[in-house]
């Protein structure tokens, strides 16, 4: 017969580990009560009272802990239920959430299984809109955890919008939130009105023509959207709008995430309305290009200065100014079949309030670039000026742009 040992017994006692006994089961006892030691606790024994006095003769009281926690200002309550209670089977005791060893199911090299979603996680909390609200942990898996961290792509978003910054979801939140605190700040700095909002984590301002809203995609916190409603009716069309949300979204809270793209479309909303829908125009062209088959070159617009750009300002810096004279930059990508024998250059605009004329800015290129593509480039613009003269209240940015994207025809050499 085998003799079956004690859990008491595991650890002899002249081994190292012999101090490290289990408990017996008779350890688990009822725990005996203070009169049965000798021990009695009266009604005078004013310290076991929540809302005693510490001697009778003393003014002050001693108040409980939730009295503390209820007349100190701001100090936040939890009422309901245990952590344990409202997690059912998310105990810290479960032994499988101190476990170092991830699911080898969930791991990123076992393919697809990746993206799956546990089916025993509890429901997503709904938080309180109090500003200790996220100080409440929330335990995750291994798998949740190592969907957070995963590089993927933007929800709801097509796959040509999203851009080519492939970043998790994680890094999605918190960028949209530090470009929403970056873009409050740019508001009071601009010639931007904010409005008070009762609604918490959203941005309202408002400009000459537009009144705008900020906040984070409700349905998945990945995304800064911006929502926009005219001061006039039937001033702007539903189409023009939702290509500026769009373009706010995917081209300028989006990653990289940089608050220079924030100044720089600020001022774009900021600019009278005529000069602000041409500018939605090229938007448009840069965001769906397919629609534009009969032109030469895809557009980008320039929020910030790139390094091939003219030495006018360090790269990053924003790339609009707006005063009597409106100075921006453009990307020209040639439409190729081989995308990466395209050629690109980078065009300075420069439109003239006063006259409502779009040149080429005159700044000075670097030494060691060609000439050929800026000398045709300010050939055409000063070809279209000259044959449609600007009427009054007319802006003429996107139609030399365009005529400039239809006619731009760069010779072998001509490579910037």
């Amino acid at each position: 017969m085998m003799l079956t040992q004690s859990p008491g017994t595991l650890h002899a006692s002249n081994s190292p580990s012999g101090a490290l006994r289990a408990p017996s089961p008779a350890s688990f006892g009822p725990t005996p009560s203070p009169s049965s030691l000798g021990i009695t606790m009266g009604q005078n024994a004013n310290f076991a009272s929540p809302h005693g006095t510490i001697d009778p003769s003393s003014p002050y009281t001693m108040m409980s802990p939730s009295q503390r926690a209820g007349n100190w200002p701001g100090s936040p309550q939890v009422s309901g239920p245990s952590t344990a209670t409202r997690m059912p089977g998310m105990s810290p005791a479960n032994p499988s959430l101190h476990s170092p060893i991830p699911d080898a199911s969930h791991s990123p090299r076992a393919g697809t299984s990746s993206q799956a979603v546990p089916t025993n996680m509890p429901p997503p909390r709904k938080l309180p809109h109090r500003s200790w609200a996220a100080s409440i942990p929330t335990i995750l898996t291994h798998s949740a955890l190592n969907v957070l961290l995963l590089p993927s792509p933007t929800p709801g978003l097509m796959p040509g919008l999203a851009g080519s910054y492939l970043c998790s979801p994680l890094e999605r939140f918190l960028g949209s939130v530090i470009m929403r605190r970056h873009l409050q700040r740019i508001i009071q700095q601009e010639t931007l009105q904010l409005i008070n909002s009762n609604e918490p984590g959203v941005i309202m301002f408002k400009t000459d023509a537009l009144k705008c809203r900020v906040a984070l995609n409700p349905k998945t916190n990945q995304t800064l959207q911006l929502k926009v409603a005219p001061e006039t009716a039937g001033q702007w069309k539903q189409e023009e709008l939702q290509v500026l949300e769009k373009f706010f979204e995917t081209r300028v809270a989006g990653p990289p995430f940089k608050a220079n793209t924030l100044i720089a479309f600020t001022k774009l909303l900021g600019a009278p309305t005529h000069i602000l829908r041409d500018c939605v125009h090229i938007m448009k062209l840069e965001l769906f290009p397919d629609q534009a088959s009969q032109l030469k070159w895809n557009v980008q617009f320039c929020l910030t200065i790139p390094p091939s750009a003219p030495p006018i300002a360090p790269p990053g810096t924003p790339a609009v100014v707006l005063k009597s004279k409106m100075l921006f930059f453009l990307q020209l990508t040639q439409k190729s079949a081989v995308p990466q024998e395209a050629m690109s250059i980078i065009v300075p605009i420069i439109y003239d309030m006063a006259s409502g004329t779009t040149q080429q800015a005159d700044i000075p290129r670097q030494q060691n670039s060609s000439v050929a593509a800026p000398m045709m480039v300010s050939n055409i613009l000063k070809r279209f000026a000259e044959l449609n003269s600007p009427r009054p209240g007319e802006c003429t940015i996107f139609a030399a742009v365009r005529d400039l994207m239809a006619n731009l025809t760069l010779p072998p050499g001509g490579r910037p």
